[in-house]
């Protein structure tokens, strides 16, 4: 029987993150919903067993994060990220990331001068 560890709402986004595992920055994930007290982390070939320490590294609100976590569940598409601290400040900066998201596309475009025309 499972328990539902969900206890705050979670909500779609798509950030880049560096799982760090003992120090070392060793794979390349992407953060595809979020709380205040998780992530869920899309990977592949990820094998770190539920209740290893984690450092989810990431960049976002023109600032870089290095968030303590713990692996509290995986499946073939990603683990899932318990912060080991609340993240309110990341969580209800959501519509600021949307935002940031959707920009960003124009930006990598206008940066490449074969893409210009």
């Amino acid at each position: 029987m499972t328990i539902e560890h969900r206890y705050c709402a979670r909500y779609p986004i798509a950030l880049d993150v560096h799982i760090q595992y003992r120090k070392r920055r060793f794979y390349g994930a992407k953060g595809t919903n979020l709380s205040t007290q998780g992530m869920f982390l899309e990977v592949r070939n990820l094998t770190l067993p539920t209740g290893t320490m984690i450092e989810l590294e990431l960049h976002a609100l023109g600032r870089d994060w290095l968030i303590p976590a713990i692996v509290i569940h995986r499946s073939r598409s990603g683990i899932g990220a318990m912060f080991r601290d609340p993240q309110p400040e990341l969580f209800l900066a959501l519509p600021q990331l949307a935002h940031q998201r959707a920009r960003q596309p124009t930006r990598i475009a206008r940066a490449h001068p074969r893409l210009q025309a």
